[in-house]
């Protein structure tokens, strides 16, 4: 049931917890011996054993135990209970019910068969005490006979109600800590096998948008050779540089997806807002040369959070704004001390009708996400951000782009 490491922790809390009732007993001695009750050496003795008890309790728990020195130590309580409890009234003395705690206690800490067995032992140890035990004679009356009987009653109704507490706790109380532990594990591994698949997912998004950039340097490249062909004529040094660069860039997205195979977890890093977006955007103009936009606004900079992931969704968010329409896109930041805030605005007057109409997984609502929106919106959510399309009454589109802010600069920069 328990590790060896929190074993210690278990017995760290029992040493607390023995602390505790041994101070309540002293104060009980104490109290029969200004009563003047005779025959109290025996149970000083059992209470000085406590002594020992809790200085190894107390060693234990700086050091890693196993659950058979939790079981050795809640025996030997027992046992040190039941004697101090015989020579201060057996069963009718009320630190009996201390018997119960350890029962408790050992029902959340111990295996089944180890919760049998201490509760075996403790209904042992109530029914000897029911039988065997020293009275205290804390009143010079005798009992009467009716008297007695109902004292005799109360002890065989106090033994009874130990009994079925202790069966009900060992039955019940494992079942239930197996049950938690069952379900702790099946949320663990839940929330492994979800980590995984957002791990997949986000290698997933990545290589489309690897095949993504690849895709203008390949039609130039395929251009390119198709018209050498036609013309029947060599590749120029102008043609051969533009083929090198273009094989270059095809390249560094594969060195970009291969790293972030490796790194399965996609480890993000802080990183100044405003830079990332200046060599983000320095990156989409190389696999899309044709790409014009204009920065607008001021600059509030800000730290943010930053992984390949989150890269490739706004790129993929700055593809769809760019072939929505056939004007260069607007491009403006902000923050605050939350969020910092991409606008991304396609001003076309047709683009709103573009992006209803184009692209296979489009949802057939008037401002519906299509596919590619919907992996990047997915993504950037996994950094506690939001995206919010929308249609401007003038046919224009514009992209929200929310992320949390880690840090906010107070250094202000105009956008150029």
């Amino acid at each position: 049931m328990s590790s060896p490491d929190s074993s210690s922790i278990v017995i760290a809390r029992l040493t607390v917890i023995r602390l505790v009732i041994a101070l309540l007993l002293l104060f009980f001695l104490s109290w029969l011996q200004w009563q003047n009750i005779s025959g109290l050496f025996p149970a000083w003795l059992a209470l000085g054993v406590y002594i020992p008890l809790l200085a190894a309790g107390l060693i234990q728990s700086r050091h890693q135990s196993s659950e058979t020195a939790l079981l050795l130590h809640l025996g030997i309580e027992f046992q040190l209970i039941t004697s101090f409890l015989y020579f201060t009234g057996g069963a009718s003395n009320p630190f009996i019910s201390y018997l119960l705690v350890l029962l408790v206690y050992s029902a959340y800490n111990l295996k089944k068969e180890w919760v049998w067995f201490i509760a075996l032992l403790g209904i042992v140890d109530y029914t000897l005490l029911t039988q065997f035990y020293q009275p205290l004679n804390l009143t010079s009356h005798s009992h009467s006979l009716a008297g007695q009987s109902y004292f005799d009653l109360h002890l065989a109704g106090m033994w009874l109600t130990f009994v079925l507490s202790s069966l009900v706790l060992a039955v019940f109380i494992p079942s239930l800590v197996i049950a938690k532990n069952r379900r702790r594990q099946e949320l663990s591994e839940l929330r492994e096998r979800q980590l995984k698949n957002e791990q997949l997912i986000g290698i997933a998004t990545l290589a489309a948008g690897t095949a993504h950039e690849m895709g203008t340097p390949l039609m130039t490249m395929e251009m390119m050779l198709d018209e050498a062909c036609e013309q029947d004529r060599g590749l120029t040094s102008a043609d051969t540089r533009l083929l090198h660069q273009q094989v270059n860039i095809c390249r560094q997205s594969l060195q970009r997806l291969a790293l972030a195979g490796r790194n399965s977890q996609l480890h993000n890093h802080d990183v100044q807002a405003y830079s990332w977006l200046q060599s983000l955007l320095h990156r989409w103009r190389l696999s899309q040369p044709n790409a014009l936009w204009e920065n607008k606004g001021v600059e509030h900079n800000a730290i943010i959070q930053q992984s390949a992931l989150l890269d490739q969704a706004i790129l993929n968010l700055l593809d769809n704004a760019a072939q929505a329409g056939n004007q260069p896109i607007e491009l403006r930041t902000s923050s605050d001390k939350q969020h910092w805030t991409l606008s991304i605005r396609q001003p076309d007057p047709h683009a709103a009708d573009k992006l209803d109409h184009t692209g296979l997984f489009n949802s057939s609502k008037h401002n519906g996400m299509g596919l590619g929106l919907y992996l990047s919106n997915a993504s950037i959510e996994q950094f506690g951000g939001q995206v919010h399309l929308s249609s401007e009454t003038t046919g224009a589109t514009r992209c929200i782009i929310q992320l949390p802010v880690i840090k906010l600069e107070k250094q202000r920069k105009e956008a150029k």
